[in-house]
C-alpha cells in the first residue's frame, strides 16, 4: 500500500532555481532587519561626512639631475678595483624622506602650534590671517609636551586658559606657558568677528612624525630620474606651503653639500697663503737687508744677461718645486685622521688627469656618505660600503701621490744638478751679486707659489658662487581642489555594503547554527518518509480551525489531508490512524482535533482517543470532563458508553478523554482492554484518532502501533531539531510503525518559500496574504 501513495508524494528535492528561490526567500525573510541595518550605516554616514574634517592632496613634481663623474676615470677605477660613483635618485627618495628635513620644515613652519577655532562637534582648523601668534623663545626641539590652550581675545588683550590656569596678556607680551616662554605677536586681520581659538602646542617629533606619515615619495620608473611628491593636510593652501619648503630645504641642503667642497679647498688654500705670505715676507726682508748692508742699488742690471741664461731652468725648478709642495701637502692632508671624512681641496692638483678623477670620485663617495647619514647609522651595510670605497680610494691616493711625488722630486733634482751646473759659470760673478741671486731666486718662487694659490682661490670663489641644486621643480605643489578623504560617493557606498554585511552575517550564523526544521529541503535531507500535508499558521490561541463554514488556507489544508489519508486507508476495515512525534509541543492534539472535525464534516463518524497519558490536551482544548477517560476503562471503572463524549464541535465528532493521569501509563495502554477497546470502536466509527505520546521520548507510541492502520508522524517548522529526522526516518525505514507519513505544522505562509500557499489563493481564501506591509507583532515573533 505503501507504493500505491509514493507517486503522490514523491521526491520533490528543488532544482537549482527553486533552490535560488529558496535564497531569495530566506533573505526576504529578514528585509526589515537590513533595511534597518542600511539606512542606520547611511545616517551615520552622513553624519560622518558632516562632521569629519577633509583631506586635501597636495602633489608635486621634481626632476634629479644626473651629476656624472668628469674624466678618464673607468680604466683607472677598474685597475684600483672600484666602481665610480653616480647619483642615486633613490638615494635621493630616502633624502627626501628623511626626519631632517622634515624637521626643519616643521621648525620653520611652526607647525607644530596649531590654531584652532572651536565648535560643538569639531574643531575647524586654521592656517592664516590669525590675529596672533605664538613664537617660542627657546629652540622648537626642546617643547615635549602637548597642551591645548583656550585663548580669548578682545581687541589686543588676550585670556590664556590651560590646565585650571589663567593667563592675562597683550599682543607683544611674554608669557610662560607649559612648553615654555612663548611671545604673543600680532599676525592677521581675518576672524574679526570670533573671540575665541584654541591652540594646541605639540612636541616636535610628533608633529614630523605626522607630516612623515601623510608624505609619499616615489619613483616614476628606473628610466626616468622624476620624483613624485605628494602629502595630505586638512588645509589645502598649507599643504602647497608645506610642499613647496620641503623642496626649498632639500634644495639648499643639497647646495650646501656641493659647496662643503669648495669650502674644503677654500679653507686648505687660506692655510697655505698664510705659509707662503710668512716666507715670501722672509725672503723680502733678506733682500732688503742685504741691499742695505751691501749699498746695492741696480743689482737686476748687472745680473741680467745672468738671468736671462738661468731663466728657463728656474723657472722648470719653480713649476716643480710648487707641484711638489703641493703634493707634499697632500700627501700630510690625507695621512691626517682628522681628516678621513672631509673633503679633499680638488683644485689643487693641476692638471694630472689621473689624480683629478680620483679625488673628484672621493668626494662624490664623501658627500653620497654624508646623504645616507641622514637616513642610516655608520653601522647600516650602506654606510659600511660606502667607507670601504672610501678606505681603497684613499690608500689609491696616497700610493699614487707617494709615486707622482717620486717622480717630481727626480726631476727636481736634475734641474738642480742642472742649476749646478750653471752655478760654476756664475762663480764668476762676484759673491755680493751671487748671494743676491739667490735670495732672488727664492723670491722668485715664493712669488709664483703665491699668485698660484691665489688664483686657485679665486676659481674656487667664482666656482662656489655658481653652484646649483642638481633639483628641478617640474611640477610645483598644487592641490586637486576637492578633499580626497573622505569621498561622500565611497563613503556611502561603504556605508551601504556595511549595512547589508551585518544583517547577512547574522543571518548566516543563525542559519549556520540553526539545529531546527525550517523548510521541506531540511525534512528531505534528513528522511525520505513522504510528506501527506504542511499546516500553515494558524491565529494566536486558535485551537479549532475547521469548522462547517471555514474558508482559511488552514482549513483547506487539513481538507487535503482528509484526502490524503483516504487514499492511504483504502480497504474497508482500515479505520485506525496514529498520530505521533519527536516532543512535547509540536501540535498533536491541534492536527488530532482538526484534523478528526474535517473527516466529520465529510459526513463520517470519527472518534479522537486522547492516549497521551502523560500530558492530555484534547479534552483542556475541548473545555470537556475529563474526570473519566481511558484510564478509568483500561482498569474497569467504566464501561465504554461512560467515556464516549461529543466534541462539541461538529456533529459525528466524538472524543474519549485520557482521564486522570496514571503513574504507570505504558502498563496501562499494554492491558489487554486497550485492543478491545479499539476493536469495539471500529465496528462504531468510520475512523479512529489515536493521539499519543511523543515517540522520540516514550515507547507509548510503538505500543500502539500494531492497533493502527496508518501513522502520521508530525514535525514543527523551526522547532523540531533537524537530529529527530534520524530518528523518525529510522522508524519508517525499519517498518516498525505502519503507513507512516509526514505532516509538516505550523508552516509560516509567505511568498517565495517553499511552503509559499497564499500566492495560490486568488481570493478563494479568507485569510490570504496581504498584497503590501507586513504584521509588526508577527516581524517581532519570528526574531
Amino acid at each position: 500500500m505503501q507504493e500505491s501513495i509514493e507517486p503522490m508524494f514523491a521526491d520533490s528535492r528543488q532544482t537549482s532555481n527553486i533552490n535560488l528561490e529558496k535564497l531569495v526567500s530566506r533573505i526576504a525573510d529578514y528585509w526589515p532587519s537590513i533595511l534597518i541595518c542600511v539606512l542606520t550605516a547611511l545616517i551615520f554616514a552622513f553624519g560622518y561626512l558632516r562632521y569629519v574634517t577633509p583631506q586635501y592632496l597636495v602633489k608635486a613634481r621634481v626632476l634629479v639631475k644626473n651629476e656624472k663623474t668628469q674624466g678618464a676615470n673607468g680604466a683607472l677605477l677598474e685597475e684600483l678595483g672600484m666602481t665610480p660613483a653616480a647619483s642615486n635618485v633613490e638615494n635621493e627618495v630616502e633624502i627626501f624622506k628623511s626626519r631632517l628635513l622634515m624637521q626643519r620644515v616643521v621648525e620653520d613652519m611652526d607647525l607644530h602650534i596649531q590654531y584652532y577655532i572651536p565648535g560643538a562637534v569639531k574643531n575647524t582648523s586654521l592656517y592664516k590671517d590669525v590675529p596672533f601668534r605664538f613664537v617660542a623663545i627657546q629652540p622648537d626641539s626642546n617643547i615635549t609636551s602637548y597642551t591645548e590652550y583656550t585663548v580669548s581675545i578682545k581687541g589686543n588683550t588676550l585670556q590664556i586658559e590651560f590646565n585650571d590656569k589663567t593667563i592675562k596678556a597683550s599682543l607683544g607680551d611674554t608669557v610662560n606657558l607649559v612648553q615654555g616662554r612663548f611671545v604673543v605677536l600680532p599676525d592677521g586681520n581675518g576672524y574679526k568677528d570670533v573671540d575665541e581659538f584654541l591652540v594646541t602646542i605639540a612636541p616636535v617629533d610628533a608633529m614630523v612624525d605626522s607630516y612623515l606619515g601623510s608624505l609619499v615619495v616615489e619613483m616614476i620608473n628606473k628610466q626616468v630620474n622624476i620624483i613624485n611628491l605628494s602629502i595630505r593636510d586638512v588645509i589645502a593652501e598649507r599643504g602647497e606651503d608645506v610642499m613647496e619648503k620641503l623642496i626649498a630645504v632639500y634644495q639648499q641642503s643639497n647646495i650646501s653639500d656641493k659647496n662643503e667642497i669648495a669650502n674644503g679647498t677654500i679653507s686648505f688654500i687660506e692655510d697655505r697663503l698664510g705659509l707662503v705670505t710668512n716666507e715670501l715676507s722672509n725672503v723680502e726682508k733678506l733682500i732688503e737687508d742685504f741691499k742695505k748692508v751691501n749699498k746695492l742699488t741696480d743689482v737686476e742690471a748687472q745680473s741680467r744677461l745672468l738671468l736671462e741664461n738661468t731663466g728657463i731652468n728656474i723657472q722648470e725648478l719653480t713649476q716643480k718645486e710648487i707641484q711638489l709642495r703641493v703634493l707634499e701637502s697632500l700627501e700630510k692632508y690625507l695621512q691626517d685622521n682628522n681628516n678621513i671624512r672631509r673633503i679633499m681641496p680638488a683644485t689643487l692638483i693641476g692638471e694630472d688627469v689621473t689624480l683629478v678623477t680620483i679625488v673628484s670620485d672621493y668626494n662624490a663617495l664623501q658627500l653620497q656618505r654624508q646623504k645616507l647619514m641622514m637616513t642610516y647609522t655608520e653601522n647600516s651595510p650602506q654606510v659600511k660600503n660606502i667607507d670601504a670605497q672610501l678606505e681603497d680610494l684613499r690608500l689609491g691616493m696616497r700610493n699614487y701621490i707617494a709615486s707622482l711625488r717620486r717622480g717630481y722630486q727626480v726631476t727636481v733634482n736634475e734641474l738642480r744638478s742642472r742649476a749646478g751646473m750653471i752655478d760654476n759659470d756664475i762663480r764668476q760673478v762676484p759673491t755680493k751679486e751671487r748671494q743676491y741671486l739667490e735670495f732672488s731666486r727664492q723670491q722668485h718662487i715664493k712669488q709664483e707659489l703665491y699668485l698660484f694659490l691665489l688664483k686657485k682661490r679665486e676659481e674656487t670663489a667664482i666656482s662656489k658662487s655658481a653652484t646649483v641644486s642638481n633639483l628641478k621643480v617640474i611640477d610645483p605643489a598644487r592641490n586637486a581642489g576637492a578633499p580626497v578623504y573622505p569621498k561622500p560617493s565611497r563613503m556611502y557606498l561603504m556605508a551601504f555594503v556595511i549595512g547589508l554585511i551585518v544583517p547577512g552575517v547574522r543571518i548566516v550564523v543563525k542559519e549556520l547554527f540553526n539545529n531546527r526544521v525550517s523548510s521541506k529541503s531540511d525534512i528531505e535531507a534528513g528522511t525520505s518518509m513522504p510528506i501527506l500535508a504542511e499546516i500553515g499558521t494558524a491565529q494566536e490561541n486558535q485551537t479549532i480551525i475547521v469548522r462547517k463554514e471555514s474558508k482559511t488556507v488552514v482549513a483547506e489544508q487539513f481538507r487535503a489531508l482528509r484526502t490524503n489519508i483516504q487514499f492511504l486507508l483504502t480497504e474497508e476495515d482500515e479505520k485506525v490512524i496514529l498520530i505521533t512525534s519527536s516532543m512535547s509541543g509540536e501540535g498533536k492534539s491541534f492536527v488530532s482535533i482538526n484534523l478528526a472535525s474535517a473527516i466529520a464534516l465529510s459526513g463520517k463518524k470519527v472518534l479522537v482517543l486522547e492516549l497521551d497519558l502523560r500530558k492530555p490536551k484534547i479534552a483542556q482544548h475541548l473545555h470537556l470532563d475529563n474526570q473519566t477517560g481511558f484510564t478509568n476503562y483500561a482498569i474497569g471503572k467504566a464501561d465504554i458508553n461512560s467515556i464516549i463524549l461529543p466534541s462539541g464541535v461538529t456533529d459525528g465528532f466524538d472524543v474519549i478523554p485520557s482521564g486522570p493521569i496514571p503513574p504507570n501509563p505504558a502498563e496501562l495502554i499494554m492491558l489487554p482492554k486497550t485492543k478491545q477497546l479499539i476493536a469495539e470502536l471500529k465496528s462504531s466509527y468510520d475512523y479512529i484518532i489515536l493521539d499519543t505520546a511523543p515517540v522520540g521520548l516514550v515507547t507509548d507510541a510503538q505500543l500502539l502501533s500494531p492497533y493502527a492502520d496508518a501513522t502520521i508522524y508530525l514535525l514543527r517548522q523551526g522547532y523540531t531539531f533537524k537530529q529527530q529526522l534520524a530518528s523518525a526516518d529510522s522508524l519508517y525505514k525499519s517498518g516498525k510503525m505502519k503507513r507512516m507519513g509526514l505532516v509538516v505544522n505550523d508552516v509560516e505562509m509567505k511568498r517565495g518559500s517553499e511552503y509559499a500557499y497564499g500566492k495560490y489563493g486568488s481570493g478563494y481564501y479568507d485569510d490570504e496574504m496581504p498584497q503590501n506591509g507586513f504584521k509588526i507583532n508577527k516581524f517581532i515573533k519570528r526574531k
